[in-house]
């Protein structure tokens, strides 16, 4: 499935389009483990949370192809096995709270 290219949203006075949006998550999602103490607290919740508010529904499946590619960027790495693990389980931990928190306003 190919990302919407149409897709731009604004986070903290900055525009941001598809390809933007792909390389700032692959970046918070790398640096995520520094933030481990604070969930929820993370720049890539707070990122993921802004993105969805400005996301058509249609198009929101695309947060789970960047994720599926943040995965294999972080598999293929050069970085220990227990750092790729704890980054991935740290990663999709701040993406689904983000998720989650999104649909829990909505309703």
């Amino acid at each position: 499935m190919e990302l919407p290219q149409r897709v731009s949203v604004r986070y903290k006075d900055a525009s941001f389009n598809t390809n933007e949006i792909r390389l700032r998550t692959f970046r918070l999602g790398l640096q995520i483990w520094e933030e481990q103490t604070k969930p929820r607290k993370t720049e890539l919740y707070q990122f993921i949370s802004s993105c969805l508010k400005q996301v058509d529904r249609q198009d929101r499946f695309m947060f789970s192809l960047l994720f599926i590619e943040l995965t294999d960027l972080i598999r293929n790495s050069s970085l220990e096995r227990g750092t790729k693990e704890v980054l991935i389980k740290t990663a999709f931990r701040e993406f689904g709270c983000a998720i989650t928190d999104f649909e829990d306003a909505v309703k």
